[in-house]
């Protein structure tokens, strides 16, 4: 008779956590597209300031827009970074437990689960896995996991992604 496979560990959410899971989780785009509204609105806040007679506050405030938002793209990794480092759950412990009906997340601000047949595909990446559920998707790092959970996870990896197909 074989045994349920469960697995529990508890880890910090500090700062090396948060890293990986941005790097995991938010995919680099490097193209020039990205910057496509910060051009506009500065165009189109220069065409107000000199083609049109309406104050030039005005102008001036979407030329600021434009250049906020290419400060918010160039910035986009130290800004998501601090918004979870002065978060409530930054630096708490975390109690991750994995087994045959999903895997559960548990701390003082947190108590959450995500059960294994509401996970619709799994990325293997560099460091972890990428779960996707609902239009959505959270990023489990194998950094503190036991051999015996990673492969655990690959197998659930291989039926999920079997199912989805």
């Amino acid at each position: 008779m074989t045994t349920a496979f469960t697995y529990s560990t508890t880890y910090l959410l500090d700062k090396s956590h948060y890293i990986e899971t941005y790097e995991a989780s938010v995919p680099a785009d490097n193209s020039k597209k990205v910057y496509l509204i910060a051009i506009l609105l500065a165009l189109v806040g220069l065409a107000v300031l000199m083609l049109t007679e309406i104050n030039a506050f005005v102008a001036w405030f979407i030329i600021a827009l434009g250049g906020l938002e290419v400060f918010s793209i160039r910035f986009k990794k130290p800004w998501w970074l601090a918004r979870q480092l002065i978060s409530k759950a930054a630096n708490t412990e975390l109690t991750l437990t994995i087994d045959e009906h999903g895997i559960s997340s548990k701390s003082i601000h947190v108590k959450s689960t995500l059960a294994w047949t509401d996970i619709s595909k799994i990325e293997v990446t560099e460091n972890g896995w990428l779960l996707y559920h609902n239009d959505s998707k959270n990023y489990l790092s194998s950094r503190a996991l036991s051999d015996e959970a990673k492969a655990f996870l690959t197998t659930k990896t291989q039926l999920i992604n079997a199912l989805a197909i």
